[in-house]
């Protein structure tokens, strides 16, 4: 047998000897490298209350991209038997509650407390019940928490648009079983994220991607 033919049976039989989840390192529990897009999202936020200093709001994001996933994996399919990519649909929502102080400025600039984010999965979005926004007991189930760091949201036009950049650290995280597959945050994103968000009207629409978090540097001093 010719060497190409003994190169062609060794790959063959590396591919055999491992199933289709271990080729995919996102599935397989290989973290993403630092600054690294794992997380895509859509959305919105909702005010709750606003005065001339201070406002609070939620926040609700549904994910069109989470690692490697394809959008049947993370979308519930509709009367076409497509998946139908909108909160609705979604098994995965991200909610955070925010407050927001506005600071003086020559434009709009108001500073987040540091907060918390919480990923909900469930495998029939249809049951959530959004009639009450603070009564979310059938959103499903928590499977990753995230404290949510201080930042600014900047807007130029009065909140026609705005941008807010903001970093989450990971504080737990369950496993969970996403299209047949087993999946944790903590494998994709283990020291949290940094999302880069785009707003318009006030934020009722946003959209952004989130990059992992790098390990963090060992301090030798």
């Amino acid at each position: 047998m010719k060497l190409s033919g003994f190169v062609l049976l060794a790959v063959l039989s590396f591919a055999l000897a491992f199933p289709a989840w271990a080729q995919n390192p996102r599935l397989a529990g290989v973290p993403a490298g630092g600054s690294e897009v794992t997380l895509g999202f859509q959305g919105g936020s909702t005010w709750t209350s606003m005065s001339n200093t201070e406002g609070t709001g939620i926040c609700i994001w549904y994910f069109p991209v989470v690692g490697d996933f394809d959008v049947a994996s993370l979308f519930e399919t509709g009367s076409a038997g497509t998946p139908v990519v909108d909160r609705a649909h979604s098994y995965l929502i991200w909610v955070s509650d925010f407050s927001a102080q506005f600071l003086p400025s020559p434009y709009f600039l108001a500073l987040a407390p540091a907060g918390q984010g919480t990923i909900y999965f469930s495998d029939r979005p249809d049951t959530r019940d959004w009639s009450d926004l603070t009564k979310r007991s059938t959103w499903g189930v928590p499977v990753a928490t995230f404290i949510r760091k201080a930042s600014l949201v900047r807007s130029g036009d009065n909140l026609i648009t705005d941008t807010f950049v903001f970093s989450s650290e990971l504080v737990s995280s369950k496993s969970f079983t996403l299209n047949g597959k087993h999946f944790n945050f903590k494998d994709l994103v283990p020291h949290g994220m940094t999302c880069f968000e785009y707003g318009q009207n006030g934020s009722s629409w946003e959209a952004g991607s989130c990059v992992s978090i790098g390990a963090a540097v060992p301090s030798f001093f």
